[in-house]
């Protein structure tokens, strides 16, 4: 077996130095993707809230329609809004039908 090489002083100088821009170029990229997912997190909460509110302020509007519409479909109010705009209620006419045996 081949004996270990002596490294010199400045040879484990330029080791040591290596290791630390290792360590502080991945300590780097960790913050880097950390803030860049904070990010995007951030980004898809507010975009989830604003969706919510559009889907309440939707929803409600859908109801006072609806709303509008069941008063709508009552005989009194149908008749009373014929009356507005000028029509002639209709008078009922009795059909008589004989069946000969």
């Amino acid at each position: 077996m081949a004996k270990k090489r002596r490294l010199s002083k400045a040879e484990k100088q330029k080791r040591e130095n290596f290791k630390w821009v290792f360590m502080f170029s991945v300590i780097v990229m960790t913050i880097a993707v950390y803030l860049a997912s904070f990010v995007e997190v951030d980004k898809t909460q507010s975009s989830i809230d604003f969706n919510k509110k559009t889907l309440a302020k939707l929803d409600e509007e859908f109801k006072v329609k609806r709303n509008a519409v069941e008063r709508l479909k009552r005989a009194d109010v149908i008749s009373k809004k014929g009356k507005e705009i000028g029509l002639v209620p209709s008078k009922p006419e009795t059909i008589i039908v004989t069946v000969n045996d």
